[in-house]
């Protein structure tokens, strides 16, 4: 007769204890800290997307684990911190803090399919409702490769109502070959741009424009 087969998220206890276990043998992890360890979170987060690219399932499952391994790393060395110190526990139940408030038909008694427009919108105003930022760039990850950025604060600023004619076109083409780093040109230009996005949102601001995104006129007013 087969055991009884244990309940989803077994592995991810053990994973957690064997990551603590490693930890109390006091050997080559204990050394690392959250900037040593930044090079491997982005070399694997790389290799995971050349599985998906590879469509490869194996390799996904694996790749996956190694990055499971980094979250479970950053949570153990942060809770050794001597002055905001947490767990792996804390970062999990926050997760599903953040989920239960986004997802308002897991606890709204809601049964069947979701209409996803109605979901993704539901999502954004709780987002909203979390985080009361001063700016529509704010929690863009802002260490990115440069084009990634670029799409990002496009799309964030595009959808705070920056009218498209304010995109400077050395955000809309790259261009290659024509000295220097096209990564750190493409880099600089991104961020001026950001610069002068927070800048209209701050004038706009101080000019005690109401909040929430601003209208095309005011954009081009503060700009």
């Amino acid at each position: 007769m087969n055991a009884e087969p244990g309940r989803l998220g077994d592995g991810l206890v053990e994973a957690a204890e064997v990551m603590d276990r490693l930890w109390r043998f006091g050997g080559w992890e204990v050394t690392q800290t959250h900037d040593s360890l930044r090079r491997y979170l982005l070399e694997e987060t790389y290799e995971l997307l050349d599985a998906i690219d590879a469509g490869d399932p194996v390799g996904l499952r694996e790749e996956l684990g190694d990055l499971l391994l980094q979250v479970l790393f950053h949570s153990r060395i942060a809770q050794e911190s001597a002055t905001d110190p947490f767990t792996v526990d804390d970062v999990a139940r926050g997760l599903v803090t953040k989920l239960a408030q986004r997802s308002p038909h897991l606890t709204n008694g809601h049964t069947g399919p979701i209409d996803v427009a109605e979901q993704e919108r539901a999502w954004e105003v709780a987002k909203a409702a979390e985080k009361a930022r001063a700016s529509c760039l704010d929690g863009i990850a802002m260490a990115q490769p440069a084009l990634a950025l670029a799409e990002k604060v496009i799309e964030r600023a595009t959808k705070a109502g920056l009218p498209a004619e304010l995109v400077p076109e050395e955000l809309r083409v790259v261009r290659i070959g024509q000295g220097g780093n096209a990564e750190d040109r493409l880099r600089m230009a991104v961020l001026a741009f950001a610069s002068r996005i927070r800048a209209a949102e701050a004038g706009a601001r101080e000019a005690g424009a109401a909040s929430g995104p601003l209208s095309a006129e005011l954009w081009e007013s503060y700009w």
